[in-house]
């Protein structure tokens, strides 16, 4: 076991005196060579969290163990385990992406730095038209990605990526992942901090949903979905919101702009169909699908409970 984790509270002090409960009792491990996913919006408390992994934040209750000692003792050595993005971005200044990662390198692995697997990073990413360019001049994404690369240059055994593909396109973020997981192949393994619900369902071995500082959930994407296991997962594209009346065999719905995400249980599949195609008529929705739940739709459902019960 790379991390253990046990009943970790952290607590802020808010306005005045209120108190703010960013981590509220949470349990999990991370094994050898997994991706684990910490799934949740922002102020869930993720970052608190790895904050508190790293060293960085001592908790006001339970213990964080990695590789079998505790961070709370020996903060330093924790930081020297892990490799960390952060979610910000990361200022290069005048510096090379080239520049900056070298230096990472050496940092990090003094004698030993290899030069050569950084031409592998940038080749795997398709860097290349970046690597020279002066970090003023470079788009958030190719930021992201230099950022990334001082994060794995020399890779701790626990690497912490924090929102690893904002602002990067599709396709490096393609390549992104398939870095990821030559990673896990050689050993390491990652923490993957994200909300990208979709994008985590594909990436990790195992996922944590984080909602109001506690852990409702966690398991393998397949137990995750689990919850739902018997519903089935109508999307839609439509004109203009305020014409959609949500129907009445909807069991959740969940809008994001023109985007609509009904649950809908197996039995009220054709009521479904016919409903959405009298809608597509009536030019109310632009387009409609069909499919299995996915982490999403458990996540939508596990999180708008206004009881959270810790798995």
């Amino acid at each position: 076991m790379v991390l253990d984790v046990k009943n970790v509270t952290k607590n802020f002090r808010g306005k005045g005196k209120t108190n703010v409960i960013a981590n509220d009792n949470i349990t999990f491990h991370i094994n050898e060579g997994e991706i684990f996913g910490l799934l949740g919006q922002n102020g869930a408390g993720k970052t608190t969290l790895v904050n508190q992994i790293v060293g960085l934040i001592t908790p006001d209750h339970g213990e964080i163990n990695l590789l079998g000692k505790s961070v709370k003792e020996y903060p330093e050595r924790a930081r020297s385990i892990c490799s960390v993005q952060p979610q910000s971005q990361v200022p290069l200044g005048f510096l090379t992406p080239r520049q900056a990662v070298s230096i990472m390198g050496k940092m990090r692995a003094g004698k030993n730095y290899d030069p050569k697997r950084l031409d592998m990073l940038f080749e795997s990413l398709g860097m290349g038209e970046w690597a020279d360019k002066e970090g003023e001049k470079l788009s958030g994404g190719a930021r992201r990605l230099a950022a990334f690369c001082m994060a794995v240059i020399v890779p701790g055994q626990l690497v912490i990526l924090d929102e690893p593909t904002n602002d990067v396109d599709p396709v490096r973020r393609r390549y992104l992942w398939e870095v990821i997981r030559n990673l896990t192949k050689v050993g390491t393994s990652v923490i993957l901090v994200t909300h990208n619900v979709l994008e985590a369902e594909k990436a990790v071995d195992r996922v944590a949903i984080v909602h109001k500082g506690k852990i409702v959930k966690q398991g393998t994407p397949s137990e995750i979905k689990s919850s739902v296991n018997n519903q089935m997962r109508m999307e839609l594209n439509v004109n203009k919101t305020e014409k959609l009346v949500v129907p009445e065999w909807a069991l959740t719905s969940h809008q994001n702009g023109m985007r609509w995400i009904f649950q809908v249980e197996s039995s009220h599949v054709s009521s479904a169909i016919e409903w959405a195609s009298g809608e597509v008529n009536m030019g109310n929705v632009v387009d409609y699908s069909l499919s299995p739940t996915t982490i999403e739709d458990a996540y939508i459902e596990l999180t708008s409970n206004k009881v959270v019960v810790s798995s």
